[in-house]
């Protein structure tokens, strides 16, 4: 057993001294275009670079170190004056605050609000937030007493001031009177939130008296100042972006600035307009209005952060793993001297990547796992996260799209021992069942006919069967006889040690997973879905060995380009029409 467990564990050592380089020498390889810095405000500039720490070491390598925060160090002291405090023999009603209360700051992060200090209100009505460590710079909230209510300010790098505010109760108008002294950032924050809502209770006004005098030439004046309020409302946000350049509210504002495409297209060389500049115009454009090295933007009401990522990858790119790469790396490479926005970058690819149910997907999570939390690039998590994640791209890598298939020589249905890689066909699909999967059964005969419809092209079918179901194998295969012209295997009974060890590189973890190998054992898909795999096969014989496939068969499937629902660009010229790859992995059971 120990010999095993130590077999095991030098095969994967071995696997992760050779990954490790493959994948830094991809990145390395990678011709990164560089995101361009937006040019509608003043990109923030940190004063120093930031150092985060490498806290756990590169994998395997991984210690137990203590997770980083990601808080720098500096002190905070955030103060807010109450400008009426309720007497202390006032009867308590749920709008009275009193000396002695406690409230609280929070903040806004990845669409969520959370708690993050607490104070309280000395005799002077002073509740005063103090810290040995930076907050991160973002949006944020002072919470009232017993958390009925909160108001919204500034953190930047200055942590030093003091909002004086009153209640407000019943309006919740609590920036009419607000006054910010020590931050620039806040004062301005302020009159912005003042003349907006100036702007809206002019609007509210004109609508009362338009429901007084609701005909003749009073109405149509009224109707003319609502609409030049309307439009100075509108306006209002793009007048703060160009006056306030370089404000954290203004970076924020204009990530949700949409691009301005221009209407005169460019001519092809045959003279028509092209249809394509559109989309493309909007890609190369997407990023001009996000500033990637704004930590803040991770702190915001909206998470714009996650908004522009889904967008850009579920409408803009190409859905295969060398685009994703290839994208992933400029955005990273973009927000590297950040703390809190690569530290979500990161994040967010990984598991985006690690949960697609896009076919090939898979290489590039292992390409994040492996150059980020195997590096030492995950400074916020712990080393058994990082372990799992990296366990995770080890047992996909040897079985990803592009790899050949892992040998194996098994037990047959009759006896006898049978090597995979004898197997003579322009295409073999390996299934990977269980006899008692209710899925599977569903499935099987669904292949059978695929079988039937392409045995004459060649095509040939393994069945491996779970390793300890060979009683409930034996009785499907007597009771289906449309399955019996595949090769049966049961992965229970196997011929050497190695060949056991290569069974386990199949990365198999639901019933059934179907894999497509080329003539040359090279796998060309892998956990595909069974709808999805007869119009795959079709289309990469097109590709190969157009001589080969009959007319009947030659259809291509339809395909909806991933851009096809975005309403500000026309479809993605580079849609190669290939039929779609989604794994179906969410039908997949046990």
């Amino acid at each position: 057993m120990l010999k095993s467990i130590r077999k095991s564990v030098l095969i994967f050592l071995g696997f992760w001294a050779m990954v490790s380089p493959t994948i830094a020498q991809e990145s390395s390889s990678l011709k990164i275009q560089p995101i361009p810095p937006p040019t509608r405000i003043k990109p923030y500039q940190r004063t120093t670079t930031v150092v985060k720490p490498n806290v756990h070491g590169a994998y395997p390598k991984t210690t137990n170190g203590k997770a980083w925060d990601g808080r720098e160090p500096g002190n905070y002291s955030i103060r807010f004056r109450l400008k009426t405090v309720t007497p202390d023999n006032v009867r308590p009603t749920p709008y009275t605050v009193f000396r002695g209360d406690t409230v609280f700051l929070a903040d806004h992060h990845i669409g969520s609000k959370y708690l993050r200090d607490t104070a309280v209100i000395d005799k002077n009505g002073v509740a005063n937030f103090t810290g040995t460590q930076k907050l991160q710079r973002g949006m944020y909230l002072f919470v009232l007493p017993g958390k009925r209510d909160y108001f919204e300010f500034i953190i930047d790098d200055d942590q030093d001031f003091e909002i004086a505010y009153d209640t407000a109760w019943f309006s919740r108008d609590y920036f009419n009177k607000m006054v910010a002294t020590g931050s620039v950032q806040n004062t301005e924050y302020i009159k912005y939130q003042q003349g907006k809502m100036g702007v809206i209770d002019q609007l509210y006004a004109i609508d009362q008296q338009m429901e007084i005098d609701s005909v003749g030439p009073k109405k149509e004046a009224l109707e003319l100042q609502k609409t030049a309020l309307l439009n100075k409302k509108e306006q209002y946000d793009s007048v703060f972006i160009a006056t306030h350049p370089d404000h954290l509210l203004s970076r924020f504002l204009l990530t949700m600035v949409s691009v301005n495409i221009p209407t005169d297209y460019p001519n092809l060389p045959n003279g028509d307009k092209d249809s394509t500049f559109p989309y493309r115009y909007f890609k190369n454009h997407y990023w001009d209005n996000f500033d990637w090295n704004e930590d803040g933007l991770v702190r915001m009401p909206v998470n714009v952060v996650k908004q522009k990522l889904d967008f850009f990858f579920d409408k803009l790119i190409l859905p295969d793993a060398d685009s994703c790469i290839q994208e992933a790396e400029r955005i990273m490479a973009a927000c590297r001297n950040t703390i809190e926005m690569e530290k979500y970058v990161i994040w967010y690819l990984t598991n985006r990547f690690e949960s697609s149910n896009i076919m090939g997907m898979d290489r590039a999570f292992i390409h994040m796992a492996v150059s980020t939390y195997g590096q030492g690039r995950a400074w916020w998590t712990d080393s058994s996260t990082i372990t799992n994640m990296c366990k995770n791209a080890y047992e996909r890598w040897p079985t990803t799209i592009g790899q050949p298939a892992p040998e194996l020589e098994l037990r047959t249905i009759k006896g006898d021992w049978y090597r995979t890689q004898s197997t003579k066909a322009p295409w073999t699909i390996m299934i990977f069942w269980d006899p008692t999967c209710g899925h599977c059964k569903e499935v099987m005969p669904k292949l059978a006919k695929i079988y039937e419809k392409n045995k004459s092209r060649g095509w040939k079918v393994i069945g491996l069967a779970s390793g300890d179901k060979r009683k409930e194998w034996e009785e499907y295969y007597n009771t289906h006889p449309e399955t019996q012209q595949f090769i049966h295997l049961i992965r229970g009974e196997v011929l050497s040690e190695r060949y056991k060890q290569n069974l386990f590189t199949y990365f198999v973890k639901s019933s059934p997973t179907i894999y497509i190998l080329d003539e040359n054992n090279v796998i060309q898909a892998n956990r595909i879905d069974i709808e999805k795999l007869e119009d795959f096969i079709n289309h990469l014989e097109r590709e190969r060995y157009p001589h080969l496939i009959p007319a009947a068969s030659a259809k291509e499937p339809a395909v909806k380009n991933a851009e096809s629902t975005s309403k500000d660009v026309k479809s993605n010229p580079k849609a190669s029409g290939k039929p779609s790859t989604k794994t179906g992995k969410s039908n997949n059971k046990k």
